[in-house]
């Protein structure tokens, strides 16, 4: 099944049937229960077990057009995939939660949503009942407040059959929130059609085979555990190994007792793994690709990681959640041909440079990424005025900012959002910069990233005080703790009398870089 419109017009539970159907004997998927086992499934068996789930939503009263939200983490991956998948099948929506998210952050996101129902544990439940009383929760496992009901666990007792289906391909198939230049998280919408478009652009940029076990430990509030490895991997009938939580060590021992055949995670897990197998070589001989995406790889990073492994191919992929991930890819065999650049276009996918006003931009020259293709989400969800402002031009205009050389290869430069990639989960520095201003001692506040030796970038304040020596920085770090993800709270500060602002008023961030450098000794 390698014909691009005939897998855009299917929907998600109708590609598993057919994989099912070519009696596929591999596996499907691998992840860790929140029991603490590791379900292996085939095609077959992980068809059986989104009818189960499905079948088990319809009979709890949920269906066709709700949203089901997830807040679980990769401890329990497994339920995580199973109720997406039975979501879908039901013409249900899948919104995960971020399991790192504050209580501010999670409220709005549970505001924006409205889900019908909240897959959770016992803790999360209890989280979920505190914000918002009326949502109805469904608990994995035991515990729980009083009124939560249970998972349909597919392998408990039967639950009947699952409502006959309706497929849609347009149908809203999931809702992933991402970070944005605004305070507040938007909600982008892609549906079936749009997460498979993701997956097949995804799938060939990474050269995924039928016979790979492609593992990753991307979180699965993230866009890449659904639309980029489970829908790559489904479309190319290959196996998705989603990682639990693991140190590096953990990871190295997964490979090998999975025999992974693709390993793919941001830069800074795959630099530590790297450094962690250097340390004490483990057996690795099944990898025949590492991939890397979600934040810049060092080139120095790039030549070490042949050097420990010269058998291991190396790939790296450019995207964005709006964009499915999708967007450009730089193969193996141009690596180091084009080191520094992260590709070109995807299979399926354009990318072009324009300007303000969304005029094509030449090579060499700058201007603000634009990406074209069967992934683009269908926009943000409740905010027409965002999505008019994004999705243009039959793409997405991602707002970062970068060119394209004679050979159709993209190189990153700027950053017209100020977002901050640490590690290579999203940080607004306009979200924390909020939560800041609301301290009584802070005048002014600016976030600004700087260099991390492994996560690429941290996130720094920058704060002038309401009164002189007026500003207790350590005040300040527990203050954003209690309203900020723990990715998100600044790590490293700098006081300072007066912000640096050009005529206009606007803060010049360049220089606050500068400073907090000198100031730091970085």
């Amino acid at each position: 099944m390698t014909d691009p419109s005939l897998i855009l017009s299917l929907t998600v539970p109708q590609l598993l049937r057919r994989r099912a159907e070519d009696g596929r004997t591999g596996i499907a998927l691998s992840a860790r229960a929140l029991g603490g086992w590791r379900d292996r499934l085939t095609y077959g068996q992980l068809v059986q077990r989104m009818e189960a789930v499905a079948a088990g939503f319809a009979a709890l009263g949920l269906g066709a057009g709700d949203r089901i939200g997830v807040l679980l983490g990769n401890e329990a991956g497994r339920e995580c995939l199973l109720t997406a998948l039975g979501a879908l099948r039901i013409g249900a929506a899948v919104v995960p939660f971020n399991t790192r998210a504050s209580d501010e952050e999670f409220g709005h996101a549970l505001a924006l949503a409205a889900p019908a129902a909240v897959v959770c544990a016992a803790a999360g439940a209890s989280r979920v009942a505190r914000l918002a009383p009326a949502v109805r929760l469904l608990v994995v496992g035991e515990g729980g407040p009083e009124g939560a009901g249970a998972w349909p666990e597919p392998l408990g007792s039967g639950f009947g059959a699952p409502p006959p289906e309706n497929p849609d391909p347009d149908r809203l198939g999931c809702l992933l929130f991402t970070s944005g230049t605004t305070a507040r998280s938007k909600a982008v919408m892609h549906s079936h059609a749009t997460m498979l478009g993701a997956g097949l652009a995804c799938g060939a940029a990474l050269g995924l085979r039928a016979e790979d076990l492609y593992q990753g430990g991307w979180p699965f509030f993230t866009s890449s555990p659904l639309n980029l490895g489970a829908m790559s991997c489904w479309i190319a009938g290959a196996g998705l190994v989603l990682e639990e939580p693991l140190d590096n060590r953990g990871r190295l021992d997964l490979i090998a007792s999975e025999r992974t055949t693709f390993y793919h995670g941001v830069p800074s897990v795959v630099h530590f793994m790297m450094e962690e197998f250097a340390r004490a070589p483990s057996d690795v001989s099944s990898l025949r690709r590492v991939g890397y995406g979600g934040a810049a790889m060092p080139p120095d990073v790039i030549r070490r990681l042949a050097a420990h492994w010269p058998d291991v191919e190396q790939v790296q992929i450019y995207g964005m959640t709006e964009s499915g991930p999708s967007g450009t890819r730089l193969e193996p065999e141009r690596m180091e041909e084009k080191i520094g650049s992260i590709g070109s276009a995807m299979p399926h996918c354009t990318v072009s440079i324009v300007d303000e006003a969304g005029g094509p931009l030449g090579p060499g020259e700058t201007g603000e990424i634009l990406l074209r293709g069967p992934g683009v989400a269908k926009g943000y969800f409740r905010n027409p005025e965002a999505t008019a402002e994004a999705f243009v031009l039959g793409g997405i205009r991602t707002g970062d900012v970068g060119h394209l050389d004679a050979d159709g290869f993209l190189y990153f430069t700027d950053r017209r959002k100020d977002v901050i990639n640490r590690g290579g989960l999203k940080v607004a520095s306009v979200a924390v910069e909020e939560v800041l201003y609301r301290h009584p001692s802070v005048r002014e506040a600016a976030v600004i990233a700087v260099p991390h030796r492994a996560l690429g970038e941290d996130v720094a304040a920058c704060v002038v005080p309401r009164e002189p020596g007026g500003v207790d920085t350590e005040a300040l770090a527990a203050f954003c703790a209690e309203r900020l993800a723990d990715y998100a709270r600044p790590r490293r500060w700098l006081v300072l009398d007066e912000l640096p602002k050009n005529p206009m008023g606007k803060v010049l961030k360049t220089e606050l870089r500068a400073r907090f450098a000198a100031s730091a000794g970085t």
